[in-house]
């Protein structure tokens, strides 16, 4: 068999499902709210444990959103507007938790806890003034947070692993850090990071819970119900959906294949499309485009995205623009954020130069055309 080209592949992604006559763009962005790597100290505490934190781009450049970071994203968005005067507009899913070192340390590994999202911003000096800025960015029309899941963790196996008693693990856990691949025996590609890798009774229940809180604590940190959802490392089995929907989740962000936990190490492979509905009625949104600089520094990059813009609208789809909340931050290296948002002002002229009719939204505003 003659294999497909990669134009032919975005043209069989984008073929399926209802069409729309709008060209529509919407910014998806995860991770936000998350605290990854805390400081630049911890950069080098990161290497002196004997972690490669150049191994992956997370490792060395994702933080929590400070107020220098949030502020230059919003100035960029708000230099462009499309034809009804919408400002592009970034789909932000958060996580409304991280774990609270101190309580965890004092149950002796034995109990997990977590602290509001809020609490986490107010312990670093760079961030007590992120959550106004997402406020003034949520009312500008520029930011709209959307449900990421509790945290972006998956409590049960870091709790066994810390409780294990391994040196490195411990050492890092000290310094306030969850989030790290580890180059060891311990871990794999999504381990502690997936926060619903897993298929047993007993962690689905547990899954509920966690889902109840997190879109609670949601709720209450930005004052509306989450109509989204996206999987933290895209990995989720079925029945997380039925516990979405019952906190008031309709729509389901993701890839064109969704991985469903089968076993520790294997997944069973879903496929979906642009609009697609599960037995729930919830619609299905796929990623067709994405803007990953600090992910995949192409020098490409913003024409590939331009390419599969107009495959996109060729089949009048959406343009679900995939982008992670590491290629906005700067506190890490601020080279990082100020290239990226360069490389995100270039894009958003092009689009509005080539398709001066099109339209910014956020995924559930897309939701409801569907």
């Amino acid at each position: 068999m003659i294999p497909l080209s990669n134009t032919a592949k975005k043209h069989l992604l984008n073929f399926p499902g209802k069409k729309l006559d709008k060209k529509i763009v919407v910014f998806e962005s995860d991770d936000w709210g998350g605290e990854r790597i805390p400081s630049v100290r911890d950069l080098k505490f990161l290497t002196s444990c004997g972690i490669d934190i150049y191994a992956n781009p997370f490792n060395h450049l994702d933080s929590l959103e400070t107020e220098d970071d949030l502020s230059a994203l919003f100035e960029t968005l708000r230099r462009y507007k499309d034809r009804k005067g919408n400002y592009p507009v970034i789909t932000a899913n958060c996580v409304s938790a991280n774990p609270d070192f101190e309580k965890i340390r004092e149950s002796g590994f034995r109990e997990y806890h977590y602290e509001n999202m809020l609490h986490t911003y107010k312990r670093k000096k760079e961030c007590m003034n992120s959550y106004a800025l997402i406020k003034e960015g949520m009312s500008a029309g520029v930011f709209h947070p959307q449900f990421h899941g509790r945290e972006h963790l998956n409590v049960k196996q870091w709790i066994h692993a810390l409780q294990s008693g391994n040196e490195v693990l411990r050492k890092v856990f000290n310094a306030g850090i969850y989030g790290i691949d580890f180059n060891n025996e311990l871990t794999n590609k999504t381990y502690f990071m997936a926060a619903f890798n897993s298929n047993t009774k007993e962690d689905l229940n547990e899954y509920r819970n966690i889902i109840k809180e997190g879109t609670s604590l949601f709720k209450d940190i930005f004052g509306y119900t989450s109509r989204s959802f996206i999987a933290p490392s895209y990995i989720w089995h079925p029945s997380v959906e039925v516990y979405l929907k019952e906190n008031g989740v309709k729509y389901i962000q993701g890839l064109p294949i969704q991985y469903a936990p089968v076993s520790d190490d294997r997944y069973r492979k879903i496929y979906h499309y642009q609009g697609q509905r599960n037995k729930k009625q919830q619609v299905y949104f796929i990623r067709n485009c994405f803007f990953e600089p600090a992910l995949n520094p192409r020098h490409n990059l913003i024409d590939e995205c331009l390419r599969r813009l107009k495959i996109i609208f060729f089949w009048k789809k959406p343009a679900i623009i995939g982008t992670h909340r590491i290629n906005f931050i700067g506190s890490l290296n601020e080279k990082n954020r100020k290239q990226n948002l360069k490389n995100l002002s270039v894009l958003l002229k092009k689009i509005l130069e080539i398709w001066p009719d099109v339209e910014f939204l956020t995924t559930d505003k897309l939701g409801e055309l569907y």
